[in-house]
């Protein structure tokens, strides 16, 4: 059975019995037009859990909120260009910072901009790279936190906030916005500030679901987004999940086919993106993990592994392909018939430009809510988000009671890499003089369905990032498990969720550096360099916790240097 709406088309494969089963039941029981009536009966027949969710459902509607502000902040953004503005920042973690990324890398700049850019990292080296790009007289930051109290964006708000001060520039609210609900901390400070403007969001609408609020809308402005055509697709798509019924609902069939998929051994929800629509993919992967990861369940997205043949892929894996249209993709074309012949799921999504992203984003929006009520979750609570969050304040004290973090303990040292473990973080080896048989140890019994997850406490770069593709395969096409990677602390707001909550399949390495440059963050008592430090102890602390396999590897120098070590030692551990 293959079905298809507008720009998306559905083939169950192997999962086609239970997906029919699954589209039925929703369209008996009426699933998304109900959603999209804010009606939190859906997802809990218990009142205290349905006044929350009915809390959270203010993004059904959002594209018919915002069409109303959006000249409002077509002027804001004008006005801000024609004081002279070149740069533009945005200052966010997870929801308030996915979106304006997939804006800056898929849109084209105003031509009067230099430059857009997402600080979303607490390494030190992100930060001030950034800094000395900057002609902080004409900069414009803009803060974006819902909660008000994200430690990592309040954190590069005041380092910021020092930096113009001592510069000797005046009127240095002028250079500042937030983004934030009402009464919040942030927005307290802000008003007390005399920033810019202030954008408080509607209390509604939850951070992964926030694209087409002010959290996505005022800085992709800036980013180069037309406002008007992108809300306006959004409404087409909105008045569609509102009005159909039936099996042409496309909500209906991409959430129904991501939960059976999820019940089903295929939870492995494997992105095949082509150049241009590939940065669409790490907010769909927020969105899907961080809302259907809980309860030993979910929805695990696949994001930027390299593409190999089919044979090499167990039986877990759903497949996307998502391309723009008239984009050339061969090794796509070439890799689907093949999955197709293997009974593989597969959903192909194709966008005609980028102001479809507005359709894009409901769509994904409400199928993951309709998976959460396939899979009897609650899709819009993180309850093991604050976690790690809770870990690192724990440490951050520790810290100013004792004046210093947890000191790492090495287990052992292969040139430039180690083998550490921190106060409550036991690493499972014993002293190893060869990395490779550490690894051997680690990975033995190692196959589908468990996945392994590289977490990273660096800067993201193309060396980097060219490591970690090797490695990826790597591991793919020797243990057939799925492979993911993240930068933290970004992953902890957003993927993070699905780790300590979702599935209990997870191997994990995190790598660290051995020693961060020193970056003062003005008003606190500890800086960039321990922040980072302690958020990585903390996450490390929450996934072993869980007996979740974990290794910490601290990296002597160059990250992309150590990941190709790590590499190599761990083919020897395959052969």
């Amino acid at each position: 059975m293959s079905v298809k709406q507008g720009s998306i088309a559905i083939t169950p494969g192997r999962l086609a019995r239970a997906y029919e089963r699954a589209v039925r039941q929703g369209i008996k029981d009426e699933i998304v037009p109900r959603i999209m009536r804010r009606d939190a009966s859906v997802f809990t027949a218990s009142k205290p859990v349905r006044e929350l969710i009915a809390n959270r459902l203010g993004w059904v509607d959002s594209a018919t909120q915002m069409k109303r502000r959006v000249a409002a902040i077509e002027n804001f953004g004008l006005d801000v260009l024609r004081d002279g503005v070149k740069h533009v920042v945005l200052m966010g973690m997870g929801g308030s910072s996915l979106c304006p990324d997939l804006f800056r890398r898929m849109c084209r700049l105003p031509a009067s901009l230099q430059s857009f850019d997402v600080l979303d990292s607490t390494d030190p080296r992100a930060i001030t790279t950034l800094a000395r790009r900057l002609n902080l007289r004409k900069t414009l930051f803009i803060v974006a936190s819902k909660s008000g109290g994200t430690v990592e964006t309040r954190s590069h708000e005041a380092y910021f906030l020092g930096l113009l001060r001592d510069a000797g520039v005046r009127d240095i609210g002028k250079h500042f916005v937030a983004i934030t609900d009402g009464g919040s901390g942030l927005h307290r400070f802000a008003r007390r500030n005399k920033y810019r403007k202030i954008f408080l969001n509607p209390a509604d609408i939850g951070g992964r679901y926030s694209a087409l609020s002010y959290f996505g809308l005022v800085p992709g402005i800036f980013a180069g987004v037309d406002l008007r055509a992108l809300v306006g697709d959004a409404l087409l798509m909105q008045k569609i999940l509102a009005e159909r019924r039936d099996d042409t609902n496309p909500a209906l069939l991409l959430g129904s086919l991501l939960a059976v998929g999820a019940a089903n051994g295929c939870d492995k929800l494997t992105f095949a993106s082509s150049k241009k629509a590939a940065p669409l993919v790490p907010w769909i992967e927020q969105l899907v993990a961080e809302s259907t990861g809980k309860n030993g369940k979910g929805v695990i997205p696949i994001d930027a592994e390299p593409l190999t043949k089919s044979e090499k892929y167990g039986a877990d894996r759903t497949f996307v392909f998502l391309k723009m249209s008239g984009e050339r993709t061969p090794e796509l074309d070439r890799l689907r018939p093949s999955l197709s012949a293997k009974k593989f799921a597969l959903v192909d999504i194709t966008l005609g430009s980028t102001d479809e992203l507005g359709r894009q984003f409901l769509l994904w929006e409400a199928a993951t809510a309709v998976a959460g009520y396939h899979l009897e979750i609650n899709p819009f609570d993180e309850p093991n988000v604050t976690e790690s969050k809770n870990n690192t304040n724990a440490i951050l004290a520790a810290f100013e009671r004792a004046g210093g973090l947890p000191l790492p303990r090495v287990h052992s040292r292969w040139g430039r890499l180690s083998l550490i473990a921190y106060e409550g973080v036991q690493a499972r080896a014993e002293r190893e003089t060869d990395l490779g048989h550490l690894l051997k140890r680690f990975f033995a019994g190692a196959r589908a369905p468990r996945y392994f997850s590289i977490l990273n406490y660096f800067q993201s770069s193309r060396n980097s990032e060219s490591a970690l593709g090797r490695l990826r395969r790597l591991v793919r096409d020797k243990t057939g498990m799925a492979t993911l990677r993240g930068y933290g602390p970004h992953y902890l707001h957003s993927i993070g969720q699905l780790y300590k909550g979702g599935p209990p399949v997870g191997m994990f390495v995190i790598f660290v550096r051995d020693n961060y440059a020193h970056l003062a963050i003005p008003g606190q008592p500890f800086s960039f360099d321990q922040l980072i430090a302690a958020q990585a102890i903390g996450d490390a602390q929450a996934l072993i916790a869980r007996r979740l396999p974990t290794l910490v590897i601290s990296i002597d120098g160059s990250a992309a240097a150590g990941l190709e070590y790590f590499a190599k030692a761990l083919g020897r551990a395959f052969r």
